[in-house]
């Protein structure tokens, strides 16, 4: 597949579009923030709140020539932390934060832990297990600041800016809220999670903004967005994490065919013998620790639920612990 560092892809553009990477302290890397010049500044995304991330970030407005109380607009794709943890600060001095209403209970790091622990009681993660995976998310929750004030986007939204219009896409999967920006006379999305090279993005478990005593389904959601991208492609993504994507289509596909691999790992791990989550989990993700154990952890349920969601997969439930079976 055919691969393109981002800063030489966007140079190529009618449309001024600056990249600026930003460390952060998760596995995933580095994170790329786009500096839209002209009236208002833009920047799409802002990297964590963490103090090597705010010191990259003045540097590369520095490049520019520009200051973080110069920007007026900040554009969030997603209410991860490595995407929205500066928001706040810029917001302080003055920038207009816009983001998808249904990412809120994510940008105020809404946990609701107390709830977790019960499912993950329910689904039969021991109480170390189920420690390690809230402390982790605790330490996670160090490296963002909640945001509680934003301006609300909407699907098909056209967003004025000095260089032309952006068009908003919901995207939604890696989370509910998620969201990609078209440069409309470039054919080229600022895309966010929504795809990478490389990497499959977890389509994170949480509750549904819809139905909060349910989980959102992040997979079954996530799978009909890929295959949209699969079906209909934009020229091309400049992401958060990893080179420009110029095969959209394919990598959407390739993206679908892990997933599905994925599902008949787990299928045959049930097709011995009824087994817990928590069983499952410690089969495929042995060295799993922290927050990488709540990713693992994320990631099977989801599965599960799309399984269970199909027919492929039963569950059972005996003195308040689930084991799920292949019917």
């Amino acid at each position: 597949m055919k691969l393109e560092e981002v800063p030489a892809f966007a140079g190529q553009l009618a449309r001024p579009v600056y990249p600026i990477l930003l460390p952060t302290p998760y596995p995933v890397g580095p994170v790329w923030v786009y500096l839209l010049p002209g009236d208002p500044l833009t920047l799409v995304d802002t990297g964590p709140a963490t103090g090597a991330a705010w010191r990259a970030l003045k540097a590369g407005l520095a490049a520019y020539g520009l200051a973080p109380q110069d920007v007026r607009r900040v554009l969030i794709t997603h209410g991860h932390h490595d995407h929205m943890g500066l928001a706040r600060k810029l917001q302080a001095f003055g920038a207009e934060v816009l983001a998808h209403p249904a990412d809120r209970n994510n940008l105020g790091l809404r946990r609701h832990f107390a709830n977790l622990n019960r499912v993950l009681y329910r689904l039969g993660v021991s109480f170390p297990n189920r420690m390690l995976m809230m402390v982790g998310l605790w330490a996670l929750d160090r490296t963002s600041k909640p945001l509680k004030r934003f301006s609300p986007l909407a699907v098909g939204q056209e967003i004025p800016s000095q260089y032309g219009p952006l068009r908003v896409h919901h995207v939604p999967g890696h989370s509910p809220g998620h969201v990609a920006f078209e440069l409309p006379e470039e054919g080229v999305w600022l895309s966010g999670d929504v795809l990478l090279s490389g990497i499959v993005p977890n389509a994170v478990l949480e509750p549904d903004p819809q139905n909060p005593s349910h989980p959102f389904p992040a997979l079954s959601v996530y799978r009909s967005t890929l295959q949209k991208l699969a079906s209909s492609p934009p020229r091309a993504l400049l992401p958060a994490h990893g080179p420009a994507i110029l095969e959209v289509a394919a990598l959407a596909r390739e993206t679908l065919a892990k997933q599905e691999q994925r599902s008949q790992t787990i299928l045959r791990h049930l097709s011995a013998q009824p087994q817990t989550l928590a069983t499952i989990l410690t089969a495929m993700y042995p060295k799993a620790r922290g927050l990488s154990l709540f990713l693992a952890y994320s990631d099977l349920y989801g599965h599960l639920l799309e399984l269970e969601r199909q027919g492929l997969v039963v569950r059972t439930s005996r003195n308040g612990v689930e084991t799920f079976f292949t019917p």
